[in-house]
């Protein structure tokens, strides 16, 4: 059952100067969407009717996961958090007598819309290129690692609390975990692509993927170098900033290390983004068993960046 928005101030709110407790950046963000598709796509997930107590609008879940992300919250501390800020209640549409959702209705409405969160992702997306703000320059695509919520077998007979989850990494520094794609607008810096895979899947197999196909140019490190990705790149009529890398018996030119130092200056801006994720966002670590459910966490992540950083460019 879905339930229904209030449009209008309750009694307990016109007894408090609500404009004290405005929060200009969550302010900026609310007026910055048309929220209107994102519950549409959302809301088709639900029945219309049903019996049971009424169900939180669909809009006040999905606000809350923002809230989360921005402020790295598990989700008992989303539900206190959400009973304790009132700017945090305002954004997500909720009046001072309201319920506020629990740590299961979070838990639960995150499984129900993880079919469709790159749905949700591609629309915010959509509105943020109306703005004019996706430059289409180029596309810088790239992977990091992710630690898994749980640890790894210890022995041939124990379970791993995470099965979906894999070794990955460099041999002398492997992580158990997953592996997050990006693919990035240079210019902006806004987030186009991104998938989660177990962390042994190696980053070139996410290439095509992460590339939208309408950008002037995509830049890659030596792990995607191949003549088949640059013959697909010309293909599509894109140009190839992947990394020489050199092989056995035939080292870099003096000429392919000066361009490889240029595409490293171009592409080292999708670090800030990684750096994002895991100094201001605390992500280093998974917070959810399963790969359907951190892929589901990983696309409110970047909806939670894009969202922010387009306040920024737009501030700009």
């Amino acid at each position: 059952m879905i339930g229904q928005e209030k449009d209008q101030s309750s009694i307990v709110d016109a007894f408090v100067n609500m404009s004290n407790y405005r929060n200009r950046t969550l302010d900026a963000v609310e007026n910055s969407i048309d929220w209107k598709p994102i519950r549409r796509k959302i809301e088709r997930r639900y029945r219309k009717s049903g019996v049971g107590r009424p169900a939180f609008p669909v809009l006040v879940l999905f606000k809350a996961l923002l809230i989360q992300q921005w402020n790295n919250l598990s989700d008992p501390g989303l539900e206190e958090t959400l009973l304790d800020r009132i700017s945090f209640r305002r954004f997500c549409g909720l009046h001072l007598e309201d319920k506020v959702p629990d740590h299961s209705t979070i838990h639960k409405f995150r499984d129900r819309i993880a079919p469709i969160i790159d749905q949700l992702f591609d629309e915010i997306n959509r509105q943020l290129d109306a703005k004019g703000l996706i430059l289409r320059k180029g596309t810088l695509v790239d992977a990091t690692l992710i630690q898994a919520a749980g640890r790894p077998a210890s022995g041939e007979d124990d379970e791993p609390s995470d099965p979906d989850a894999t070794w990955g990494g460099k041999a002398d520094k492997l992580t158990y975990g997953y592996k997050g794609h990006i693919g990035l607008d240079q210019e902006s810096e806004l987030i186009r692509r991104v998938e989660m895979t177990p962390a042994n899947e190696h980053d070139s197999q996410q290439f095509e993927a992460m590339v939208s196909g309408d950008e002037e140019a995509a830049y890659a490190d030596k792990a995607y170098a191949s003549q088949e990705r640059s013959i697909w790149l010309q293909q599509h009529g894109i140009e190839d900033g992947i990394l020489f890398k050199a092989v056995r018996g035939r080292p870099l030119t003096p000429i392919q290390k000066q361009i490889n130092r240029e595409l490293t200056a171009i592409r080292r801006s999708v670090e800030h983004v990684f750096g994002t994720w895991k100094r201001l966002y605390r992500w280093r670590r998974c917070r959810h068993f399963s790969l359907k459910r951190n892929r589901c966490s990983l696309f409110v992540l970047c909806i939670s960046y894009n969202l922010k950083r387009a306040i920024k460019l737009q501030a700009a």
